[in-house]
């Protein structure tokens, strides 16, 4: 789900970004950068953008700019230096990234690697360090020339859809400065969301699994939710069983993270892992109504407690046998539980060998309005 902003809410920011920055006579001798995407082609390094053109209401009493264009431009190189050299040759005013949203990283160069754009990022001072990374499947130029409706920045769209998602807890908002934490720590790879186009629209499609900063898989939304329950701030997922009681009945469930535990250990030359969770969650409706019991609802807690932990289990243990690579970040808490051994051990060698015990404990909170025998209360 893409969600929509309005046109003059896209000048309203912009205009934010530029106050205090220039004189308002000056705001339509810049080229504002809302989305930069990054890609190999050819053996040579695409920068792309997508630029917002603004001018200046000369005349008008709060001296407010108005958005003229929005358009997108490429340029080339053999380093990220030589294509913003060949970009900035063709510009015909400044350009500022102060007002950048998203960085487009395209598969190609996500594969080889994309911490050189990310230490560039860091040195440059007009780059905001919160500014959003995401991996495309397809060319990003592609992306950014997309027509949204009302002519919203492309930038903007991806900016406000992973954000939608993030705070509906289905996926992750990671920044610059978290990535950026992670390479530094040297001992841990990271997801980053994972978006391409579908049906002429941009469509978030799951995450992008980066080790050593390069794209070794990716991971379909629909598969996400073990993931999410280690990493997500507030994972809200749906989850659902089917052939309880009826083999063609189906029940839906929402899950929230009520608590969430990581502690570590060393023993026997062995890193251990302690993962519990406890969730609560309602059943959101079933195909065909029928009453459950006391009874029945302690097996539907159980079955679910096992499903999630299962789903769990399954990508960290992917994660040790395929990735051998800490995407989780447990590496963080074990130096914070054991810093002394952390200090000696080699993490990346030890973590595909860990020892990771997983409990889940979901409790269904709406269980009267299906208990044919609950009492109710006034």
């Amino acid at each position: 789900m893409i969600i929509k902003i309005s046109k003059t809410l896209v000048i309203l920011l912009l205009v934010l970004f530029l106050s205090g920055c220039w004189d308002y006579k000056d705001v339509d001798k810049r080229s504002i950068v809302i989305g930069i995407g990054i890609e190999r082609i050819d053996n040579k390094i695409e920068f792309s953008t997508e630029v917002a053109k603004l001018k200046a209401q000369i005349g008008k009493k709060d001296k407010r700019a108005e958005i003229t264009n929005v358009y997108t431009d490429a340029a080339y190189g053999n380093t990220f230096e030589e294509a913003r050299e060949d970009y900035d040759a063709r510009r015909p005013y400044p350009t500022f990234l102060g007002a950048t949203r998203v960085v487009i990283f395209g598969t190609n160069i996500a594969k080889e690697s994309i911490e050189p754009y990310l230490n560039r990022i860091n040195r440059m001072y007009d780059y905001r360090k919160t500014l959003l990374p995401v991996v495309s499947r397809e060319e990003p130029i592609k992306l950014l020339k997309i027509k949204v409706e009302k002519d919203v920045s492309v930038g903007f769209l991806i900016e406000d859809n992973i954000n939608f998602l993030y705070k509906n807890g289905t996926t992750l908002y990671p920044n610059i400065g978290d990535l950026l934490s992670n390479i530094a720590l040297k001992k841990v790879g990271y997801v980053i969301p994972y978006i391409g186009i579908e049906q002429g629209s941009i469509k978030y499609l799951g995450l992008a699994v980066m080790k050593n900063s390069k794209l070794i898989d990716t991971i379909e939304a629909q598969n996400t939710d073990g993931l999410l329950y280690l990493l997500a701030e507030n994972p809200r997922l749906t989850e659902t069983i089917s052939g309880f009681k009826r083999s063609d009945n189906i029940y839906s469930f929402k899950t929230i993270l009520k608590d969430r535990k990581i502690k570590t250990k060393y023993e026997q030359d062995k890193i251990i892992i302690d993962i519990d969770i406890e969730l609560n969650g309602q059943l959101k409706y079933q195909y065909y109504l029928e009453p459950i019991s006391e009874k029945e609802i302690d097996e539907i807690e159980d079955i679910i407690s096992r499903k999630v932990a299962d789903n769990i289990k399954n990508i960290i243990k992917k994660s040790q046998k395929v990735y051998k690579s800490d995407i989780f970040q447990f590496a963080r808490y074990f130096r914070a539980d054991n810093s002394k051994i952390y200090q000696k051990i080699d993490w990346i060698e030890k973590y595909p060998k860990a020892k990771v015990n997983v409990r889940v404990k979901f409790n269904m909170n709406n269980k009267n309005l299906f208990d044919p025998n609950a009492k109710v209360q006034h």
